[in-house]
């Protein structure tokens, strides 16, 4: 190859521009290749101790013990507490032991109440609830256990990997692709989650059509649609005015827990109003321990609050069926009527059974069933803990867009637009670009590109009455200076050169192609004493770099 071959070609000045400043990409994009960020994001949360490794903060753990302020020696140690004190703390000579304190003279241990329900009785699910009485009791969810039948991957979203392939390509660095892996797990809208059902699970998901929810029940994705805003697209709400309740009412129920008037006993209304109550905000304690709480108020105030709110009332008009000419649209007075009517209609076009579902990572946790939005999470959290699985997935999908993968600098893998190759010894560079050549054999363990143009071409020196330099603003390029970027920008290009987007460049390879051996002109004469064995055909070896080259090929 001749000299005027191996010259880069004219380049404008706009080559040598970062295109990924100009905005034309998401905002996430500019995170990719700073380190600094990436680990200040996720570092922490990868190497943040359990919950349970955090600080004793009972009194003890494991061998520490919590004293106060003027706490002596080593008096002892709290019972609850653990620790290696020289023994029990006591509160007096021949006194108990503090963790053993009773009620009184053989009364049972504060600690171990036995008697049953009642202030002193066991706890039991749902009894902080019961014993709050307010407007925000709500019932408590049912535990669910994790199905082990329901495989949840995690992967990036086309659209992300087009984003990150186009700037690559403009920036002409290669970027480590566990900094890809934690950028495209950094926001939920870069990666889709699968959910896929085993051969052996009997039952499959609903998804809704409407807003993409996923349920392990129809029941709950039916229940999800009626509590949506999809509903209204069903169903339009209407204020009506009703006749005020007639009659001398001395009297009215009112629910001890959320203060909700229930009405008068005897008026048609109060069942109904009753059972919708509890199903609704107290479905976690037994009905009749609900009627109980239910209150008589007899205040002339609260007749008259609730004979206002019963003078008003809704309707709930259909949308959907077709209405005769004159005719009036279906409608519905109470809650019940449309939740049983949607069911009876609609239940069945609007869930789908699907065995392998995929939705967005940013995903609402309202549509999702609890126990699907944990095992999303736990996945999430499991990949940015362990980054192999996404970065293959990743490179899969940038060398599908002409990307090309290798490993350098500890085996890590990269990516960049153009594969790595060795200076061949048959090309002939200009003379500045041997001059980068030869810097970089010197200093095999690369040089930055700040280092690397002043060696060339040194910026001069700074007069004195010049004005100060801008904090943070880089110092204008010399002609001399920009001719040197573009020499590194074409070996860059044409993969003689890496430069990595911590700023570090490198020789492509290390040292040159080994020349190939020259076949032997004659093997050796063979004794004729012992036949000849037959020789198996060797494979060819090839370089080690090539070996990690083509493994994602």
């Amino acid at each position: 190859m001749s000299e005027a071959e191996s010259s880069p070609p004219e380049t404008s000045q706009t080559d040598l521009l970062d295109l990924s400043s100009l905005r034309m990409m998401p905002a996430w994009v500019g995170d990719f290749g700073k380190e600094e960020k990436i680990i200040e994001r996720f570092g922490d949360r990868e190497d943040r101790p359990q919950r349970g490794d955090r600080g004793d903060r009972r009194g003890g753990g494991f061998g520490g013990d919590r004293r106060g302020a003027g706490g002596g020696g080593g008096g002892g140690e709290r019972r609850f507490g653990g620790g290696s004190g020289a023994g029990p703390r006591r509160d007096g000579p021949g006194g108990p032991p503090r963790g053993d304190r009773r009620d009184g003279p053989g009364g049972p241990p504060r600690g171990d109440r036995r008697d049953g329900p009642g202030p002193g009785g066991p706890r039991r699910f749902g009894d902080r609830d019961r014993r709050r009485d307010g407007p925000d009791n709500r019932p408590q969810r049912e535990w669910v256990p994790i199905p082990q039948d329901i495989q949840v991957t995690i992967y990036p979203q086309d659209e992300t990997l087009d984003t990150l392939a186009q700037h690559v390509r403009n920036t002409g660095h290669a970027f480590s692709m566990f900094d890809a892996a934690r950028i495209v797990l950094a926001g939920g809208e870069r990666y889709n989650v699968r959910f896929q059902c085993a051969d052996a699970r009997p039952t499959p998901l609903f998804k809704t059509t409407a807003d993409g929810g996923l349920f392990l029940t129809r029941d709950e994705a039916v229940n999800h649609l009626l509590n949506s805003p999809v509903i209204d697209e069903y169903y339009r709400v209407e204020d009506i005015e009703l006749e005020v309740p007639k009659g001398d009412f001395k009297s009215v129920a009112v629910c001890g827990m959320s203060g909700e008037i229930l009405g008068p006993a005897s008026h048609h209304s109060y069942q109904t109003k009753l059972i919708r109550l509890h199903r609704e905000r107290f479905a976690n304690m037994p009905f009749e321990d609900f009627k109980r709480r239910v209150k008589t108020d007899n205040t002339p105030e609260t007749i008259e609050k609730w004979k206002e709110q019963a003078s008003k009332g809704r309707r709930w008009v259909y949308l959907k069926g077709e209405v005769a000419e004159g005719a009036e649209p279906q409608a519905f007075s109470t809650r019940a009527e449309v939740e049983a009517h949607f069911r009876r209609i609609h239940a069945a076009d609007s869930v789908i059974e699907l065995r392998d579902v995929n939705v967005t990572g940013n995903i609402d946790k309202a549509k999702l069933t609890h126990v699907l939005f944990i095992m999303l999470r736990n996945a999430v959290e499991n990949a940015r803990k362990h980054l192999f699985d996404i970065s293959q997935k990743l490179a899969a999908g940038l060398e599908r867009r002409g990307l090309k993968m290798f490993k350098r600098r500890s085996g890590k893998m990269f990516v960049s637009r153009v594969r790595p190759r060795a200076v061949d010894p048959s090309v002939v560079f200009s003379a500045p670009l041997a001059k980068i050549v030869e810097l970089l054999k010197q200093n095999s363990g690369g040089m930055h590109l700040h280092a690397l143009v002043e060696a060339i071409a040194p910026s001069p020196p700074r007069d004195d009455d010049a004005p100060a330099p801008v904090p943070g603003e880089a110092p204008k390029p010399t002609q001399q200076q920009i001719e040197v970027l573009k020499d590194i920008r074409w070996l860059t290009n044409e993969g003689y050169v890496i430069e990595y987007s911590d700023g570090m460049i490198f020789l492509g390879v290390q040292g040159e192609p080994a020349p190939a051996k020259k076949d032997e002109e004659a093997p050796k004469a063979e004794k004729a004493e012992k036949p000849a064995k037959a020789q198996k055909p060797r494979k060819a070896r090839v370089p080690v770099i090539e070996v990690l080259e083509d493994v994602f090929e």
